[in-house]
């Protein structure tokens, strides 16, 4: 039985092509942090091309970078949020809703993308630069937007030697997010584009059962965990918090089984309503306001919108439950969100509601390294929540909770991903 194995070459040196690199505060940018860091310890040098929307904050040491002002269609019409998105219900978002689909459709993508034509010009001749300055080998570039991908296709063609890596943080011409125009036209599309990427990574099983219709070899790269949470954490709250912290999803994540599951306890007289508190900071709390509507009304609920990224990561551990809301369908699965490995490192019990039937992926890793429970469509969490309830009654406002750290350990940043083993180059041994 053969194993694949990574053999880091440290005279190459690697070019990251990332329009949503850091310092953008959002989870794209996490992603491709870490793996850029990741490539820093097993490359010689790591250089980085990347959009520059005068985001706070510094580039990661170590890595040369170079940012390229962007002029695109987000610059013009983007939202003031942390990374230039429209909250649920502003007057921007009503009017460009239904033409976000089109921007993000082939042909007119190639005009409304992220980044745009000047930005890939200017990041097309940068990069030949340092590829013939530098003696780059490897290649990386990452969807979303299409920008980097078409930049590196060309980069390809032009310099034949180099290694390509496509990496996919979403699916396009999702089946489920119905989020392009003419999906067969996009596919088509998308795999010339992809042809000769040399391989082809996807954050999850499932997407990459759909990413193979597109590229025959791809496999799963994962996000990963920097560090292991506690082995226990116990943290006290005066009220039994739920808390969930970013975007929201219309039409695909749905609350409807915990409003539901807090009625009927309330109703039951199983637990007192004054001593629940659903915390909500993102960019759309009108949203999250609108689902929380039908809730007991002596529930509380606290609500308010942007919030810093170490301001999250505290409340996320001192909560006594972390809501983790998915989606799911027929053949559609492992929507595993960089919010999911935040809540993984907080330790704190994770109560993951999949609007859709099970999701295996997701359960696997939840219920696997016993970091919480996972509830399908019409599956409630009643008992588990009043479980969890009684536990920081009866244990004067602490819900203490043990993690199982062995399998936590298999989602380490330093670990072996799916069937990749990073980003440098692997061999197969016996």
């Amino acid at each position: 039985m053969s194993n694949t194995l990574s053999t880091p070459v440290p005279a190459e040196k690697i070019l990251f092509l990332t329009n949503y690199f850091p310092p953008r505060p959002a989870v794209a940018g996490r992603r491709l942090g870490q793996l850029a860091t990741w490539a820093r310890n097993h490359y010689k040098e790591v250089f980085v091309i990347r959009g520059d929307r005068k985001f706070d904050g510094e580039d990661l040491p170590g890595m040369r970078v170079t940012a390229l002002p962007a002029r695109d269609l987000r610059t013009l019409v983007g939202g003031k949020g942390p990374a230039g998105t429209l909250p649920y219900g502003s007057y921007r978002r009503k009017l460009s809703g239904p033409l976000l689909s089109l921007r993000q459709s082939f042909p007119f993508l190639y005009l409304t993308e992220d980044g745009g034509p000047l930005y890939r010009r200017a990041a097309y001749r940068e990069a030949v630069r340092l590829i013939g300055q530098e003696g780059i080998t490897t290649l990386f570039s990452s969807f979303r937007p299409w920008s980097d991908h078409l930049v590196a296709r060309r980069l390809k063609n032009r310099f034949p030697h180099l290694h390509w890596i496509a990496d996919f943080r979403d699916l396009h011409a999702d089946p489920v997010r119905q989020d392009v125009w003419w999906p067969r036209l996009q596919r088509w599309w998308a795999r010339r584009i992809i042809a000769s990427a040399d391989e082809v990574w996807g954050v999850s099983e499932g997407q990459v059962q759909h990413l193979r219709d597109l590229h025959p070899g791809a496999t799963v790269r994962r996000n990963r965990l920097i560090a292991l949470p506690p082995a226990t954490t116990s943290p006290h709250t005066d009220r039994f918090t739920i808390v969930y912290t970013g975007s929201l999803y219309p039409d695909l994540q749905s609350i409807e089984s915990l409003v539901r599951a807090l009625n009927t306890l309330v109703t039951a007289g199983s637990v007192d309503p004054g001593d629940i508190e659903l915390i909500y900071r993102g960019k759309d709390d009108t949203l999250w306001a609108e689902w929380t509507a039908s809730l007991h009304p002596s529930i509380n609920c606290n609500t308010r919108s942007y919030i810093a990224p170490a301001s999250a990561q505290k409340m996320q551990e001192e909560a006594q439950l972390l809501l983790l809301l998915n989606w799911s369908a027929e053949n559609y699965y492992g929507v595993l969100t960089a919010k999911l490995y935040d809540y993984l490192a907080a330790g704190r019990p994770i109560l993951a509601l999949v609007n859709g039937p099970t999701d295996p992926e997701l359960t696997e890793i939840i219920e696997g390294t016993h970091t919480g429970r996972t509830f399908a469509t019409r599956k409630s969490p009643a008992d588990w929540i009043l479980g969890c309830y009684q536990q920081w009654r009866d244990g004067g406002g602490t819900v203490p909770w043990s993690v199982n750290l062995k399998r936590m350990a298999e989602y380490l940043e330093s670990e072996p991903v799916g069937k990749n083993t990073g980003v440098s180059r692997s061999v197969e041994t016996t």
